[in-house]
């Protein structure tokens, strides 16, 4: 069972290394051992060479490679453009993909009966695509995969291809994201209010969402490409696609999570205006949302007897300090952030300096119902729930 484990993983490995294939017909036989590969032929013939150079690919074919046996069936679809550039790429990579899934699984079978798991299990590995998204600038190409090896559902995994056409390279999404002057992070945090409060979603969460929803979303949506690593384009839009574990039922499969450029744009914008607080005295800085312009002062405390001084950050209105929003205390001592520190949550560590933060415990009773400042409530807890834990990423130590 354990090298069984050993080439599923493997299996999921090679769809994250891919860039590729949807439907319209076509025509083409290989055999290779017991393995057919066919291809059909659609509409349209072979363009010519000025058409290549100002391709026109609306009309394409869809290739299909399959290697069907009594334990296991292959079948991988991707589209043929009479594009050279683009089709050599998804060649490549589909015939790749076609060859390594072939080997695989011969191992899993092999592993299958060895563990003595019987002869009725029927391992699949299927590979298709949704229409292609085509510009003048790119084309943009979503893979659905199933791999089924018993069970309900099976498992999913995706992948895409995105190339350039004018620059005639393939596109990443820092690539992406720096054309748009812009960055993970944003559109890390637009993807989590999709989850938190689309319409899409709605099905899979309580409404209005409850913390541990909110907190399990901040955790699938972290900022990192193992998170975002299949995405597509349009031209208003991207999508990006990860099975959410623990937020959605296993049978959901991947699910994609489109955000306007118009959104994206805006938020971009929005960070431009950040508020920087600059600590002169420990060296230190902050990024504060501009919504939090004229809503907070800083000032220095001794309340955390813990610490060489605390810079408590206060919520104020109409001039006036209602309640701590959250602290930063530094601790006399280096750490390595392993230690537990009480209410206290570890931020940095230098030159024997350890930098911790603390959040107010409750929303202060001006804010609940009947309160002065009820009105206020949702501005509070936003800026508490919300961007607090953005804020606190944004330290950075000089």
């Amino acid at each position: 069972m354990e090298k069984m484990t050993t080439w599923i993983l493997l299996l999921f490995l090679l769809v994250g290394c891919s860039p590729q294939g949807n439907k319209q017909q076509a025509s083409e036989s290989v055999d290779n051992e017991d393995t057919k590969v066919e291809k059909t032929a659609a509409k349209g013939k072979v363009k010519d060479k000025l058409e290549q150079q100002s391709p026109n690919l609306s009309k394409y074919e869809t290739v299909k490679l399959e290697d069907k046996q009594e334990e296991f069936e292959i079948e991988i679809e991707y589209p043929s453009f009479s594009y050279a550039p683009v089709d050599e790429l998804l060649s490549k990579e589909m015939q790749s993909q076609f060859k390594n899934s072939q080997k695989a699984a011969k191992e899993i079978i092999e592993d299958i009966y060895e563990d003595g798991l019987g002869t009725n299990l029927k391992y699949s590995y299927h590979v298709f695509f949704e229409k292609p998204v085509i510009t003048d600038d790119f084309v943009s190409i979503y893979f659905n995969i199933r791999i089924y090896m018993g069970g309900a559902s099976g498992m999913s995994q995706s992948y895409a291809f995105n190339y350039d056409l004018k620059n005639q390279q393939l596109l990443d999404l820092e690539e992406v994201l720096k054309r748009r002057d812009t960055n993970l992070q944003i559109v890390s945090k637009l993807v989590a209010d999709e989850l938190i409060h689309g319409d899409q979603f709605a099905e899979y969460r309580e409404d209005p969402a409850p913390f541990t929803y909110k907190t399990s979303v901040k955790g699938e949506t972290e900022p990192t490409v193992e998170n975002y690593y299949a995405f597509s384009l349009t031209e208003d839009s991207i999508i990006l696609y990860k099975q959410f574990y623990s937020l959605f039922p296993n049978a959901a499969g991947v699910v994609g999570v489109e955000v306007s450029w118009e959104k994206i744009d805006k938020a971009t914008e929005e960070k431009k205006n950040d508020i920087v607080y600059k600590n002169d005295d420990y060296h230190f800085t902050l990024r504060l949302p501009s919504s939090w312009e004229g809503r907070f002062i800083v000032k220095e405390g001794d309340w955390n007897v813990a610490a060489e001084t605390s810079y408590d950050f206060q919520f104020m209105h109409n001039g006036k300090e209602i309640s701590n929003i959250f602290s930063v205390s530094v601790l006399d001592t280096e750490s390595d952030g392993d230690e537990e520190f009480g209410p206290m949550n570890f931020i940095a560590s230098q030159n024997g300096k350890t930098f911790v933060w603390n959040s107010i415990m409750e929303v202060p009773p001006e804010f609940w119902e009947g309160g002065e400042l009820h009105e206020l409530q949702n501005e509070f807890t936003h800026m508490l729930n919300e961007d607090l834990r953005e804020v606190i990423e944004t330290f950075t130590l000089e």
